[in-house]
C-alpha cells in the first residue's frame, strides 16, 4: 500500500518532540479541540500552525489536523474497519463522567456502562461514546488490581496524571488508544520488534448483534482477538482484529478518522513518507 508523502507534523527545529505522538483527523480543528478541552483542560490544550495539540502525562501527544476537503464529507469508520483508531479516557468514577458526557452539546453515549466479569481484564469498566462530528470515543475505570496480575508480572501503564483543570469528573489521562489491525500477531512482533513494546495481555471477546448494535452502532457479530501491549512505560495500545467480514481499509491521514502513530516521536527528515503497516499507521519508507 503506498501513501502520499506528508511533513507537516514536522516540529520546528530546536523543539523537543514528546515521548510518543498520536495524529487524528477531524473535520474542523477549532471544534474537536474546543471539545477536547472540555474533557481534558483548558491547560492541557494548545495550538501548532493548523493542528489542535492536546498533551496527556507522561509525555504523550494527541494532535488534530484538517481533513482535506473533497465534496462529500466521510462517515466516520466503523470501529472494526481496519485501521480505525479511538482514544479511551481513563477515569476513577465512570459514572460520573458519563453523567458530565450527557450535558455536552453534540455527544451521543452508547449503550450502557459494561464489567467485565471475567479473564485479564476482569473488573474493567468501560463505554464508549460519540464526538460531536461523530468519532468513536471511550472511557475506562480501572480495578485496583487488574485482572491479567494473576498471571503476569507484566503492567500496563496506569499512573497517569491529568489536568489540574480537566472539567471531566475524576478525569486521570489517556488510558490508551486503540487501533484495529489487519492481522495481531503481526502487528504485536513488530512492534515487540521495532518499537521496545511489551505485551501485557491477551484474550478473545465474542459479541452478538445485539450487543455490538446497543455498544457500538453496528449491524454485526463476530468473535474479534484483542492484544493490550504498553510502550516505554508509557503509552498503552489496545489493538483489536476483528472477525466480521468486509472490513474496509486503513484511510490516509488527511480523510475524516484517518491517523498516524509516532512512537518515540523525533522530527523525521524531508521527504519522509509514512506508510500502513498491518493497518497502523507508523511512519517509515513508501511500501507497496
Amino acid at each position: 500500500m503506498t501513501t502520499a508523502q506528508d511533513t507537516s507534523l514536522t516540529p520546528p527545529p530546536g523543539t523537543r518532540p514528546p515521548a510518543h505522538r498520536i495524529t487524528v483527523a477531524v473535520p474542523d480543528v477549532e471544534e474537536a479541540t474546543a471539545f477536547l478541552a472540555e474533557l481534558a483542560g483548558p491547560s492541557a490544550v494548545d495550538r501548532d500552525g493548523g493542528a489542535g495539540v492536546v498533551s496527556f502525562s507522561p509525555g504523550i501527544e494527541v494532535r488534530l489536523v484538517p481533513t482535506t476537503p473533497a465534496g462529500t464529507p466521510d462517515a466516520p469508520p466503523r470501529l472494526v474497519d481496519i485501521g480505525t483508531n479511538h482514544l479511551c479516557l481513563r477515569v476513577g468514577d465512570i459514572e460520573a463522567a458519563v453523567a458530565h458526557l450527557e450535558q455536552l452539546p453534540g455527544v451521543d453515549v452508547l449503550g450502557d456502562i459494561i464489567t467485565i466479569p471475567e479473564g485479564p481484564i476482569r473488573g474493567n469498566r468501560w463505554i464508549y461514546f460519540r464526538s460531536p462530528w461523530g468519532t468513536l470515543f471511550e472511557l475506562q475505570q480501572w480495578p485496583d488490581t487488574p485482572g491479567y496480575a494473576d498471571t503476569t508480572a507484566e503492567r500496563l501503564h496506569h499512573d497517569q496524571r491529568p489536568a489540574d483543570d480537566a472539567p471531566l469528573p475524576t478525569l486521570l489521562g489517556l488510558d490508551h488508544t486503540g487501533y484495529s489491525v489487519q492481522s495481531l500477531d503481526a502487528t504485536i512482533d513488530h512492534l515487540v520488534t521495532h518499537h521496545r513494546a511489551r505485551v501485557v495481555l491477551r484474550t478473545e471477546i465474542a459479541a452478538d448483534r445485539a450487543f455490538m448494535r446497543r455498544q457500538f452502532d453496528l449491524d454485526v457479530e463476530g468473535i474479534s482477538a484483542m492484544a493490550m501491549v504498553v510502550v516505554d512505560d508509557a503509552l498503552n495500545l489496545e489493538l483489536f482484529e476483528h472477525g466480521v467480514p468486509d472490513r474496509q481499509p486503513p484511510r490516509s491521514v488527511d480523510r475524516l478518522g484517518g491517523n498516524l502513530l509516532e512512537l518515540h516521536a523525533r522530527p523525521q527528515p524531508a521527504g519522509t513518507a509514512r506508510h500502513a503497516a498491518f493497518g497502523l499507521t507508523l511512519p517509515g519508507p513508501v511500501t507497496t
